[in-house]
């Protein structure tokens, strides 16, 4: 069973981009960790973030040649600060869409609402295999702004898709949707994914924001709400609206 594409114009990585998969890793990292007006060394992001010690100095190099980072000392004894959280944040959301970058599926459903398609995942062995994205991951995260009942998942294991769709009860759907499943750019935020309290996995706060930011369907309204709440976003997202 294939659902319908919500958007179709995926496109390719581009290598030694800053706002590519595991990059993220670090940008996320940056805006959590690194606004807390601390020293930072390539090494303690290297460890903190999970990134390679290379990687992190790319991104590194070119953040400071953007005058987001400030560098200090030299060779060894160089530290970082994170001068421009503000610009990191736009540059983010100019490079990355939702839309564009990952492949989405409409659906309706056979359940009656998204109270019972929750339940189904829960009792399903699939509940690991995907997370709350979106609007539905924003409602998680306790920051919901819209009345949308809508179930957008990430799924986390491609080659469990038609499993989800069985489960679920799930029909392609040409215009809107009940569910919308994704397949992530993201993957490794989506690791890194939080505990809801409910028996599945819910898309990263940053991550969130910057997917619904684009999002056609009410996003950027819910995003702008997120960001104005959330603490590893509040004092950035205050400075650039003020801009």
């Amino acid at each position: 069973m294939k659902g319908r594409f919500l958007m179709c114009s995926n496109e390719k990585p581009v290598e030694g981009n800053i706002y590519s998969d595991k990059s993220a890793l670090v940008l996320d990292w940056l805006l959590r960790e690194g606004i807390k007006n601390r020293a930072l060394s390539v090494r303690n992001v290297s460890k903190e973030a999970g990134v390679g010690l290379g990687s992190v100095q790319r991104v590194f190099e070119t953040l400071v040649l953007k005058g987001i980072l400030q560098v200090e000392g030299v060779r060894t004894a160089k530290k970082f600060f994170l001068k421009d959280p503000k610009r990191l944040l736009e540059g983010w959301l100019e490079h990355y869409s939702i839309v564009k970058k990952c492949k989405m599926r409409t659906y309706r459903s056979g359940f009656q609402d998204k109270a019972e398609l929750l339940e189904a995942i829960q009792k399903s062995n699939l509940s690991n295999k995907v997370a709350l994205a979106l609007h539905s991951a924003a409602e998680a995260h306790g920051y919901k702004n819209t009345n949308l009942n809508t179930l957008e998942l990430y799924v986390l294991d491609p080659l469990v898709r038609s499993q989800i769709e069985k489960k679920l009860l799930l029909e392609p759907q040409e215009r809107g949707y009940e569910v919308l499943l994704i397949e992530a750019y993201y993957k490794s935020l989506l690791k890194n994914t939080s505990d809801s309290g409910l028996d599945f996995n819910v898309a990263p706060s940053i991550l969130t924001f910057l997917d619904l930011y684009h999002f056609p369907l009410r996003g950027q309204e819910q995003a702008e709400f997120m960001a104005e709440r959330l603490p590893e976003l509040k004092r950035v997202y205050k400075s650039s609206k003020s801009s």
